[in-house]
């Protein structure tokens, strides 16, 4: 997989362009980037700082063909991952943040699945799994529509996961532009994986086929 700086467009479904990257971050940042002339090499040299600074910046992960695979943006202390499917929805989106006191570690604290009605791209529900530092889980489930009383939101505390599956919500703050580790999908604790399993074995069969790829690549096979 590959990384470029410039923005992922969720509205048009689209990679933003270089100037418009450099735009968005100059008006997140309040620096002047975009109003130099000679642009080359300025969208990587102000994401750099704004990583440097943990200001806002963007980056978006591509596969082999150059199409999105990921959308990251990342914050003060935080890094916000939409995973995208073949139609370029984001049906699974990552929430980390980093943690005071533990050396600048961030902590995956919620996974979000969108389930879209089948074989469409329109929103059916939305189930958020948050975790805590402790191991403590829960979720909640949004569906239906507030505009004809059919809306509702559940919620469930579950039982904590593993000690396993805790270690993997804990990852190292990256490196510039290293963010293989982030992008990780075997760090989805058990059951939040089996249901996010569940829905794309019917909408987009290929998040199984990278799951396994993660576990097979970061993974010792169990004895």
């Amino acid at each position: 997989m590959k990384v470029t700086f410039r923005a992922w467009s969720q509205g048009y479904t689209e990679l933003q362009s270089e100037g418009d990257t450099l735009y968005r971050l100059d008006c997140y940042n309040k620096t002047r980037y975009s109003r130099r002339k000679n642009k080359e090499g300025l969208l990587e040299l102000a994401s750099r700082e704004a990583h440097e600074q943990q200001n806002v910046y963007f980056a978006t992960i591509l596969n082999e063909d150059d199409s999105p695979y990921c959308a990251i943006e990342s914050n003060v202390g935080y890094f916000g991952l939409d995973f995208l499917r073949d139609n370029y929805d984001d049906y699974l989106t990552f929430q980390y943040r980093e943690q005071r006191n533990q050396n600048g570690k961030l902590f995956l604290k919620a996974i979000f699945l969108f389930e879209c009605y089948p074989g469409t791209d329109k929103r059916m529900r939305r189930i958020d799994f948050s975790y805590t530092h402790e191991g403590g889980c829960s979720s909640v489930i949004y569906q239906g529509e507030a505009y004809d009383g059919t809306f509702e939101m559940i919620t469930t505390e579950h039982p904590p996961i593993s000690a396993e599956e805790l270690e993997l919500l804990w990852v190292d703050y990256p490196k510039f532009g290293e963010y293989d580790q982030l992008i990780r999908l075997d760090r989805i604790p058990l059951q939040a994986r089996e249901r996010i399993l569940e829905y794309t074995d019917k909408e987009f069969p290929a998040f199984r086929q990278y799951l396994q790829q993660d576990i097979e690549r970061y993974q010792e096979p169990k004895k």
